[in-house]
């Protein structure tokens, strides 16, 4: 069984696996790495992108909410509230009006 593609957030960045098959055969190829974003410290006048927007964005939300328990469903709702809210306020109003 081939090992499966992964990418898992660690401090500063970011440890990944992909796999591919090329060349004669089609022989399987893994390649690993870590890729540093500074996403656990960066703001958001210094996002590079949407995605960082985003996350620097959910990081925050997590942040003032740390205190709340995921196994708590009061809870967790009004997290999931908070980052919906700021989905739709921040990026997809952001995207409609461009």
């Amino acid at each position: 069984m081939p090992p499966e593609d992964y990418s898992i957030r660690s401090g500063k960045g970011i440890r990944w696996q992909m796999t591919s098959c090329s060349g004669p055969g089609h022989r399987e190829m893994i390649n690993t790495g870590f890729t540093v974003d500074n996403l656990d410290t960066k703001t958001l006048e210094q996002a590079e992108s949407i995605y960082e927007e985003l996350f620097i964005s959910v990081r925050r939300i997590l942040e003032k909410n740390e205190a709340h328990c995921m196994d708590v469903e009061a809870e967790r709702l009004t997290i999931c509230q908070e980052i919906s809210d700021c989905f739709k306020h921040t990026f997809l109003f952001e995207r409609k009006t461009t």
